[in-house]
């Protein structure tokens, strides 16, 4: 039996990243038959499409999601592994990195990332922007890296899975529907705490979970952060959504009860971005491979 050929690999990471096949040959420096070619042979190879067309762009199917999960930070380690030494020293690095995050993820995240950088590169900082714009800021070069939770990225981006948790449902300790059968009806019976963020993507998809099931909910305040959610809902007869990192670091704070969320909701997923002006730069191959490793530690 023939083994399968390992540049496959980066011909479906340029594909996962481009989301385009013309742009992935041109990223790689091959022909677009030449890539279209190596489609082929990836379908083949994982019997399935992988990616389908839609409106002219190409989306990736769930079996090239997990595929892409698993194969990723092995192609990027050894990006980072095989770049010349000599290039970047993290130690005496002086560099300022913007980057994008929301409160959930300064909160969940960027405390593993900063006490990493510290100490493996004192002299590269983060400069955190609290801005509305999102993935554009990286198009715009206003932002080095965006780190967030984007269902429907943009196709010309560089990405990375970082991690993923589900979404719970809170409510102030003593609430009334607690002491009720806790159904989608009791979720629904209350007013909701609206998590606006910076992009909306987190509380847009629940609002269509419950358009699938020809549900509505009532929105009683809408926030632009996550973390003080859990304080309104505290006082409140409100109900939220949040992810489950937040839910819990709060929980004995904010007098709030945890609760099964009674609607299916797709995970949040939470990926790095960046744009290919910055994918060869050593140092951001470095910082991006610290990010992801002290993260997922």
């Amino acid at each position: 039996m023939k083994s399968a050929d390992l540049n496959l690999l980066v011909h479906f990471d340029a594909l996962m990243t481009c989301r385009s096949v013309s742009r992935a040959a041109i990223q790689l420096g091959i022909t677009q038959p030449a890539m279209s070619a190596a489609l082929s042979r990836l379908r083949r190879l994982f019997n399935d499409p992988l990616f389908l067309r839609d409106e002219g762009l190409w989306h990736p199917t769930q079996r090239a999601q997990e595929l892409y999960q698993s194969f990723q930070p092995l192609v990027a380690r050894w990006r980072s592994e095989t770049l010349p030494r000599e290039e970047f020293d993290p130690v005496t690095a002086h560099r300022v990195l913007s980057i994008f995050v929301s409160d959930y993820l300064q909160f969940a995240a960027l405390p593993k990332v900063i006490a990493a950088l510290s100490k493996a590169a004192p002299g590269i900082s983060l400069r955190v922007f609290k801005l509305f714009q999102g993935l554009n800021m990286i198009e715009t070069n206003h932002v080095e890296l965006v780190i967030g939770h984007y269902p429907q990225p943009l196709p010309a981006l560089r990405a990375r899975f970082l991690f993923e948790e589900r979404a719970v449902c809170i409510v102030r300790n003593n609430h009334p529907c607690l002491h009720k059968r806790w159904n989608l009806d009791s979720l629904l019976t209350y007013p909701h705490v609206y998590i606006a963020g910076h992009t909306g993507q987190f509380s847009q998809q629940i609002d269509e979970a419950l358009k699938a099931v020809n549900r509505i909910r009532r929105i009683g305040a809408s926030l632009s952060s996550y973390l003080a959610c859990p304080f309104v809902v505290g006082t409140t007869d409100f109900v939220a959504i949040l992810p489950s990192s937040v839910a819990h670091a709060f929980q004995k704070m904010s007098r709030s009860t945890i609760l099964e969320v009674p609607l299916p909701l797709p995970a949040v997923n939470v990926s790095m971005y960046w744009h290919e002006r910055h994918h060869d730069d050593p140092a951001h191959t470095w910082i991006r491979q610290l990010i992801a490793e002290s993260i997922s530690s």
